[in-house]
C-alpha cells in the first residue's frame, strides 16, 4: 500500500539526500568489493580467542542493554503523547428500517427473518 501524503519540501529534500547517500554508498561499496576481488577467501578473521570472545560479548550486553533503554523511552513517550487521545468514533447502532432496508425487505419481513429458527440469536 502506497501512502501519499503531503510532505514539506525540506522533508523531501533530506529523504532524498538520505536515498543518494545509500545508492552512492552501496555502489562504492560494490565497486571496491570487486575491484579488490581475488577469487579467494580467507575466512582468518572467524577465529576467536579470549580477548575476542570477551569484547564480543561486551558490545553484546551493550547494545541489548541500549536498545532496551530507548524502546522503553519510545514507549513511555508514546504512552504519554497518544495514550489519553480518543479518536476512534464509532458508528451508532443500526437500526431495525436501515437493515431493512439494506436486505430490500420489509421491517415486519425484516423481524420475522430474524426472529425465525433459521438464524440463532444468542
Amino acid at each position: 500500500m502506497i501512502i501519499n501524503n503531503k510532505q514539506s519540501k525540506p522533508r523531501k529534500l533530506i529523504d532524498l539526500l538520505f536515498t543518494l547517500f545509500g545508492w552512492a554508498f552501496l555502489a562504492l561499496f560494490l565497486y571496491n568489493f570487486i575491484t579488490h576481488y581475488e577469487g579467494t577467501m580467507n575466512f582468518t578473521f572467524l577465529e576467536l580467542n579470549l580477548a575476542n570472545a570477551n569484547s564480543i560479548i561486551l558490545i553484546t550486553i551493550l547494545v541489548v542493554i541500549l536498545s532496551a533503554a530507548f524502546l522503553s523511552w519510545w514507549s513511555s513517550y508514546n504512552r504519554r503523547k497518544y495514550g489519553p487521545l480518543k479518536r476512534r468514533n464509532f458508528p451508532p447502532q443500526t437500526g431495525e428500517k436501515e437493515l431493512a432496508e439494506y436486505f430490500q425487505v420489509t421491517e415486519v419481513e425484516h423481524i420475522n427473518i430474524r426472529e425465525s429458527n433459521y438464524i440463532n440469536r444468542k
